[in-house]
């Protein structure tokens, strides 16, 4: 039988295995939180998002015989803008044609649950829960009544210390005003500070498995970015099963730099039955998981050496959210009962061999910044784990262009400092964002955007790559920058813990 290292898409074969066993250490914690993707739905004969809404374009035709409204809705269903295609759709049948439609269009009654829903449903005595993007009951069903698990589609504020739920982050079929179709809508969903702090909790904390997704899911990439923000600076691992076909290289170089692991898989007759030999991997005791190609490792990186930063706000800004009593204790981020065991240490006993350089590029109107950001780095340069160097350790006498190109030769982490200053400086961004990122591509040096000051950013080449502070909210908005700065340099440590276990 075939075998997911028949996958010549990946790196190679001893990748994906190490991939699967550190997934396997994630559902062994009893913190895995699965993403439940519309592949279960297409599984059981339903319509994937962009069939339903060529089936909505048809209705529209038939409804309302109006070729430029038709029009509009078949160019965003082929633009594969598929929430806007849903909206526009609703608008041009109406609120209750369209969800008597859709209701029916996705109506999962008479269907058997598909195996992968089964399987899924297998894990639960492990999982910590499971979302999903799906409207129907599949899932539900697989898992069975009796089965403790409760189903929710509202976020609220308790997620983050509950187990055993199924959250429908896009609505239930039977309940249209729950429906999440738009991005904007979704993001309205979480806006609460409490909901959003709770959601945030969860993905901060919990290792995520993303499994049922591919190019017929609307806006897939878009939520995996909306994760990502949500996630903090240092989050647990993120696993994404997903068909090889869906992987273009720019997608896949976009979610390796967002930080998310891939498992890539062959569908060469149309099934995708290697999912379950995915599941099934992940689950085997440990006595058969013995034969994969490495040593077993724990999920969490191995912390660098005696750092003790002082603790930052919680994710994306908001003030500390306590959690009962008997919770686990405080660390960086909020943390749950029992979340990935023990709580992350700030200690190693070793330093690195010799310090990883660390190169600012920056406008000079952004001077104070840096110099603020240099002095959050101080434990980091102290302990011997990184050398920061800019043209400000340019010496007497020293050809500048051949210092700063050197040196962002050299430099194993480059952070550009970004503002409206930086980007409109020729220097910074043709010069040496430019050689950075080229530097990035080769996997010789790992790029860090730093947003200083609001500015539009995001379609540079940078813009893919993970940004500081956490979610790329800049420097200059939060009311304590002291915050700002403690978030980016456990970032920046987070970064260089990497880097000394795997260097480039």
């Amino acid at each position: 039988m075939s075998t997911l290292m028949d996958n010549a898409n990946t790196t190679s074969a001893e990748v994906d295995a190490a991939v699967i066993e550190e997934l396997r250490e994630a559902f062994e914690s009893g913190e895995l939180v699965l993403f439940v993707g519309g592949g279960i739905s297409a599984a059981a004969g339903l319509p994937t998002w962009r069939q339903l809404v060529d089936l909505l374009v048809e209705r529209v035709r038939e409804q309302v015989g109006d070729d430029v409204v038709t029009a509009e809705v078949a160019s965003l269903a082929r633009s594969q803008r598929y929430s806007e295609a849903l909206a526009a759709a609703e608008h041009a049948l109406g609120a209750a044609e369209f969800n008597a439609f859709v209701e029916d269009a996705l109506d999962d009654e008479g269907l058997d649950p598909p195996r992968i829903a089964l399987a899924i449903a297998a894990l639960r005595g492990k999982l910590r829960a499971v979302l999903t993007t799906n409207l129907n009951h599949l899932l539900e069903r697989a898992f069975g009544r009796e089965c403790g698990w409760e189903t929710m589609w509202r976020v609220t504020d308790d997620v983050a210390w509950r187990r055993r739920f199924i959250l429908k982050l896009h609505g239930t079929l039977k309940e249209p005003g729950s429906w999440v179709f738009a991005r904007e809508r979704f993001l309205a969903s979480i806006a609460a500070p409490d909901v959003r702090r709770s959601l945030t909790a969860v993905l901060s904390n919990c290792p995520v498995l993303f499994i049922g997704f591919g190019r017929a899911d609307g806006n897939f990439d878009e939520m995996l970015s909306d994760i990502h923000a949500l996630s903090g600076s240092s989050p647990p691992p993120r696993f994404v099963i997903v068909p090889s076909a869906s992987l273009t290289p720019y997608r896949r170089t976009m979610l390796v730099d967002l930080g998310f692991l891939l498992l890539p898989y062959e569908t060469p007759d149309g099934s995708h039955d290697r999912v379950l030999e995915i599941l099934e991997r992940m689950s085997e005791p440990r006595a058969r998981a013995a034969t994969a190609s490495r040593p077993s490792r724990s999920i969490l990186p191995p912390p660098i050496p005696d750092l003790e930063l002082p603790p930052s706000s919680s994710p994306l800004g908001f003030p500390a959210y306590e959690l009962p009593p008997d919770s686990a204790g405080h660390d960086d981020t909020v943390t749950m009962p029992g979340a990935l065991g023990a709580p992350r240490r700030d200690r190693a006993s070793e330093p690195p061999t010799s310090p990883i350089e660390v190169f600012f590029s920056y406008s000079e109107s952004n001077r104070e910044l840096r110099d603020k950001l240099e002095t959050h780095l101080a434990i980091l340069k102290r302990k011997g784990v990184i050398r920061g160097w800019h043209d400000g350790e340019i010496g007497a006498g020293e050809e500048r262009d051949r210092a700063l190109a050197d040196h962002l030769e050299a430099a194993k982490v480059v952070l550009l400092l970004i503002s409206a200053d930086f980007l409109a400086s020729d220097f910074c961004y043709d010069v040496e964002m430019q050689k950075a990122i080229e530097r990035h591509e080769r996997g010789e040096a790992r790029v860090i955007p730093v947003i200083l000051d609001a500015c539009d950013w995001e379609g540079a080449p940078f813009g893919r790559l993970a940004s500081l502070p956490r979610g790329g909210r800049p420097v200059t908005s939060w009311v304590n920058q002291s915050e700002a700065f403690t978030d980016i340099a456990k970032g920046i440590r987070k970064q260089v813990e990497q880097l000394t276990q795997n260097p480039p």
